[in-house]
């Protein structure tokens, strides 16, 4: 058991070292204290296997990489082939992103050709269509992580904004601030699910 004990926490150890990670932010990725990921880390405790396959996503490895003994070069490879993962999500999010504004850019420019008026607020909802597709691709690839819940509260506010500069165009013109009223209930909901999560 002790062997199993040190197997994990150089494993742990170097694939949060290798991922120039503080083991404070860490834990604020995966969800625990601190305290935890250095007990784990100097071999005090071993994880459940829950949270072994936490890390195990976490890192792009496999649970058995994580309690087997490995050399240097096994851990650098695994943590090159996460690397290129880890750039392929970006690139498909970015291409994601740029096929939104793309889409605004073509209504707004058919709305001009054909003459059915200058349809500019299709890049004011542009805003919230790009973070909603980011937030939710962020969560399919990496988890609920605090970037999730990020994404989530800028789309609350972007979304609440598009309505409001909308609906400040069509008779009668008023004022629409208290809209934002909404997003209060809604961005505590997040807070609180946030903390929940922990």
């Amino acid at each position: 058991m002790d062997e199993l004990r040190a197997i994990v926490s150089e494993n742990l150890s170097s694939l949060r070292k290798a991922k120039h990670l503080t083991q404070q932010e860490l834990a604020d990725r995966i969800g625990y204290s601190d305290k935890s990921v250095s007990k784990w880390e100097l071999g005090k405790a071993i994880p459940t296997v829950d949270i072994l396959k936490q890390f195990a996503d976490f890192y792009g490895v496999t649970v058995d990489f994580l309690i087997t003994a490995q050399s240097a070069q096994q851990r650098d490879k695994a943590l090159k082939g996460d690397q290129k993962t880890n750039n392929n999500r970006i690139i498909i999010i970015a291409m994601v992103a740029t096929f939104v504004w793309f889409t605004a850019a073509c209504v707004y420019a058919s709305s001009i050709l054909n003459g059915l008026g200058n349809w500019w607020s299709a890049f004011v909802w542009a805003i919230p269509a790009s973070i909603l597709t980011t937030g939710f691709l962020i969560f399919w690839f990496w988890g609920k992580t605090i970037n999730f819940y990020i994404c989530s509260s800028l789309f609350i506010w972007a979304f609440l904004t598009a309505v409001c500069i909308q609906l400040a165009f069509y008779p009668p013109h008023q004022q629409l601030w208290y809209i934002y009223f909404v997003g209060i209930p809604l961005q505590i909901g997040i807070i609180l699910l946030r903390g929940w999560k922990k």
